[in-house]
């Protein structure tokens, strides 16, 4: 029957996992689509076992969190605790699963299971999203690998990263179409504190560009987990070769579409530069 998709069981992925190169003792941060992977028997916490059961006690399994707590879009402040991430429904099992642990940036905070937890999300800089205090920066300079699964480079928060480690002057200018100015989040006291950003993660259409890089240095390996494409990438050495090109060609990962809510004012910046 078309689009007939049959149960992908939790045995199903641990075998599609270790077949794709994941093992013991890996510390990973998933990027994922769902209803790529198939139907689960047991929903997202089948895919978090999965996991588990492959990395073992000594492994970290990693997600993205993130959220809208930005004052001007009337969005609640940010409680690592309880705030929903805007991305999902397995970052958000991953989020309620007991013993994670969240990263405390108000708009891009990670979550993590398993020993490399406490090491990843802790000390998540409040000011700048993705930059070098960030749990993405700790995971590529420790050996740390990046899983697509069911999703492509669009996905890949990691490449923000390397934005930013390029320094490139793109990063900092704010856009107020896309994003707030601030974030807000909850103290232990219970106040809310308003946190000015200096860093703007954007728009990551292009991100796909730097796919053929990575297959031909090696970093990139694909397969499939359940009926989902997967790509497993070797975190510092994919942001290493990023940061590269970035340097040579800082504008290679600015969209060209008109209506982009961030990446025409940072073509006019990037001009204006020149």
């Amino acid at each position: 029957m078309e689009g007939y998709s049959p149960i992908v069981s939790q045995k199903t992925l641990e075998e599609d996992l270790r077949r794709l190169g994941l093992k013991k003792g890996d510390m990973v941060y998933v990027h994922t689509s769902l209803k790529n992977i198939g139907w689960l028997e047991d929903g997202p916490d089948t895919l978090i076992r999965a996991f588990l059961e492959v990395l073992g006690p000594e492994g970290t399994l990693a997600v993205p969190t993130h959220t809208l707590s930005f004052p001007d879009r009337g969005a609640p402040p940010y409680d690592p605790q309880a705030t929903p991430t805007v991305l999902g429904k397995f970052p958000e099992a991953v989020r309620r699963f007991p013993g994670a642990l969240r990263s405390g940036h108000a708009s891009h905070s990670s979550a993590a299971i398993g020993d490399g937890a406490a090491f990843l999300t802790r000390e998540h800089d409040h000011f700048h999203a993705l930059g070098e205090r960030s749990p993405l920066y700790r995971l590529s300079r420790s050996g740390g690998k990046t899983l697509l699964l069911g999703v492509d480079h669009r996905s890949n928060t990691a490449i923000h990263l390397a934005e930013s480690l390029a320094r490139l002057p793109y990063v900092k200018l704010h856009y107020d179409a896309s994003w707030g100015e601030e974030t807000w989040r909850v103290l232990p006291d219970g106040s809310v504190l308003r946190e000015k950003q200096k860093e703007f993660p954007g728009c990551s259409e292009e991100f796909v560009r730097l796919e053929p890089v990575f297959e031909e240095k090696g970093i990139q390996r694909s397969g499939k987990v359940g009926n989902a494409q997967a790509k497993l990438l070797d975190t510092g050495k994919m942001v290493e070769a990023a940061v590269d090109m970035l340097q040579r060609e800082p504008i290679m990962l600015l969209c060209g579409d008109p209506c982009c809510p961030c990446c025409p004012a940072r073509w006019a910046l990037m001009k204006n530069l020149k």
